[in-house]
């Protein structure tokens, strides 16, 4: 009789191993990642030191009257600024060709770009480069060839501005071999 209870306390010893295994990998699984009720406050503060900023320049046209006032209801796209370079640096030139879609008539376009385009060397050196005084552009007051690649500017008045009107100027790289407009 011992030698069957024993057997019987055995098994019934692994069947509760058994359950308690099974068990207990449940309860494992079922518990869960917790997060607290609050969150604790931060205070972040800086010093502002010395140095300088410079106001991100925007890219773009828009539509102008002739008498320099902005054309009511007007529109205006840069929609292309596609270059041709020829010579060897440092006297390298670039002809510039931009084509804008607008409503400016008989008014004129105000634009700002960046003259840096594909197809052409990426080594131009804006340094000394100057925009030449025999293009469709004059350059905005204040602006300098110092701030090139990017151009602001208008360009001719009263030539019927419409759907793919387009100015062309050139570009030198070597501006004090050349009569430019620099502001």
């Amino acid at each position: 009789m011992t030698r069957v209870r024993a057997a019987r306390t055995r098994w019934a010893t692994a069947v509760v191993a058994v359950l308690l295994a099974v068990g207990g990998i449940g309860v494992a699984g079922a518990v869960q990642d917790t997060q607290a009720a609050w969150t604790d406050r931060t205070h972040v503060s800086a010093v502002a030191t010395g140095g300088s900023w410079v106001a991100p320049t925007t890219y773009g046209c828009t539509a102008m009257n002739a008498n320099g006032t902005e054309k009511n209801g007007g529109r205006c796209t840069v929609t292309s600024v596609t270059a041709n370079e020829w010579g060897t640096a440092p006297d390298r030139q670039r002809g510039y060709t931009v084509t804008f879609n607008t409503n400016a008539g008989n008014g004129y376009v105000q634009f700002s770009i960046s003259l840096v385009v594909s197809g052409v060397s990426s080594d131009f050196s804006w340094s000394n480069a100057g925009v030449l005084d025999n293009g469709q552009v004059t350059p905005n007051n204040g602006w300098t060839c110092a701030q090139l690649p990017t151009l602001t500017g208008k360009t001719p008045t009263n030539w019927g501005w419409g759907s793919s009107s387009q100015i062309y100027f050139q570009v030198t790289e070597n501006r004090s071999s050349a009569t430019v407009t620099c502001g």
